[in-house]
């Protein structure tokens, strides 16, 4: 039998700013390279004009936030020129207590009803 936890997902708030860079930096400490900077990431993409703050979510457990993930507004331009409006994810954080849980994955189940509201034409 697969236990699913009770966990709520909701937009960030500017309250926890600081507990979801903490989150994202124990998240990713060591995990590919020494150290890691996806925190930093976090916190600097907050203050740009690509992010997308209406899709910022955390994941609460029991009243503690166990991961975080946001969008911002990319683009991918080809060799010709073209350019094509996307949307980029992450960083995509967990506790580490939770990966065992596949929150992680979690992640992906998430759905925006109308993306093309949130990409620049």
């Amino acid at each position: 039998m697969i236990e699913k936890p009770n966990i709520i997902l909701r937009l960030e708030t500017a309250k926890d700013h600081r507990e979801v860079e903490e989150l994202t930096r124990e998240a990713f400490w060591n995990e590919n390279v020494p150290g890691c900077d996806e925190h930093y990431l976090v916190h600097t993409i907050r203050n740009t004009e690509a992010f997308i703050p209406e899709l910022d979510f955390v994941a609460v457990l029991d009243g503690k936030i166990v991961g975080n993930i946001m969008y911002a507004r990319s683009r991918v331009l080809e060799d010709s020129g073209i350019e094509h409006p996307t949307l980029t994810f992450g960083p995509c954080a967990c506790i580490r207590s939770c990966k065992a849980r596949a929150l992680d994955r979690c992640w992906f189940g998430i759905h925006c009803p109308s993306p093309k509201a949130w990409v620049s034409p």
